[in-house]
């Protein structure tokens, strides 16, 4: 493993959600209302008021070396800790199991610069792919290509 990689590791480990990230948002003492539950539901299906991933973790991905730097092992370390801290903040991250390990790194990594809503009930899903293989962010990995006639 790359000496920096351990620091990059520990940088991923410093982005996990604090916890008291939604308390600071609201007062701690009130209980979810129908009102507030269904805001919540409306930021997740219209994507409203969503920043870039990196404003909420600090992670930037300059930060990170290019592909072409890490070792297959570096590469799978450092996309196993960003899935992980993508699930602290509730955003669960679907890769398939036989993606190689350099485009599974630049697809978890990317979702640093993409806009995120951070929800305290559920999660929000990236899963790459809208169920159609022809230009798919997983290309010849694409889970669909399994089913999809139209290839």
């Amino acid at each position: 493993m790359h000496p920096y990689t351990h620091h990059l590791l520990e940088d991923i480990l410093n982005a996990y959600i604090p916890n008291d990230f939604f308390r600071k948002k609201k007062n701690a003492l009130t209980k979810p209302d129908l009102e507030s539950t269904l805001d919540e539901v409306d930021k997740y299906l219209t994507h409203q008021e969503a920043p870039f991933f990196r404003n909420y973790c600090g992670l930037s991905v300059a930060d990170f070396p290019p592909v072409e730097k890490l070792e297959e092992e570096d590469l799978r370390s450092l996309t196993e800790a960003l899935v992980k801290m993508f699930e602290s903040w509730n955003i669960m991250v679907d890769l398939p199991e036989n993606l190689p390990a350099d485009l599974g790194y630049k697809l978890s990594l990317g979702l640093l610069d993409r806009p995120m809503p951070i929800i305290e009930r559920g999660f929000f899903g990236m899963d790459f792919c809208s169920g159609n293989p022809v230009g798919c962010e997983f290309k010849e990995y694409c889970p669909c290509l399994k089913t999809w006639d139209g290839v």
